[in-house]
């Protein structure tokens, strides 16, 4: 704590004149002896005002740290997020618009492909018919089998299109 200086002429303390009378003696208390390490952890060794001294626990007063109410910087981490965001932003929705664009041109393949698993299926289901059905026939005649399999769509630029499988398998 900070004390104005004094500039004026008064006078700081006061002397006084001691009572004309026997001085008064403190009464004689003995003395305790004190250990010479501390009993627990945090203790002092204290001198009271009649001159004993005792252990004791002293509060310390400190002086509370000031809070700094300035800005803070952004952290570098926080600064890239933010520019990366755009670009993120920016890749997911050109992404989202290319697939819708190849959506129907997809779908077309899908099913074409698909045609083509069925039509490889129905053959190779007729053949086997036939080769087991010759097994137990012991010849003789011809079979022919046919299957057609037929899938449309639209492709990215609106055309239409068609993809058509068609297996024929012949015994003789």
């Amino acid at each position: 704590m900070n004390h104005p200086a004094r500039t004026d002429p008064e006078t700081v303390y006061t002397i006084t004149q001691a009572p004309q009378g026997p001085a008064p003696v403190a009464p004689y208390v003995p003395a305790h002896p004190v250990p010479a390490e501390a009993p627990l952890p945090g203790v002092e060794l204290v001198t009271l005002p009649g001159g004993a001294q005792q252990w004791a626990y002293v509060h310390h007063e400190t002086a509370p740290v000031p809070v700094r109410r300035g800005s803070q910087p952004i952290p570098a981490w926080a600064k890239t997020a933010a520019l990366l965001m755009w670009s993120a932003a920016g890749s997911a929705a050109l992404a989202a618009y290319g697939l819708s664009l190849a959506g129907p041109w997809l779908e077309a393949l899908a099913y074409a492909l698909m045609a083509f698993a069925v039509a490889v299926t129905v053959v190779a289901f007729v053949v086997r018919g036939l080769f087991s059905g010759l097994r137990r026939r012991g010849g003789g005649g011809s079979t022919t089998a046919e299957a057609t399999a037929t899938a449309t769509g639209r492709t990215v630029l609106g055309g239409k299109v068609t993809a058509t499988a068609t297996a024929i398998a012949q015994s003789k």
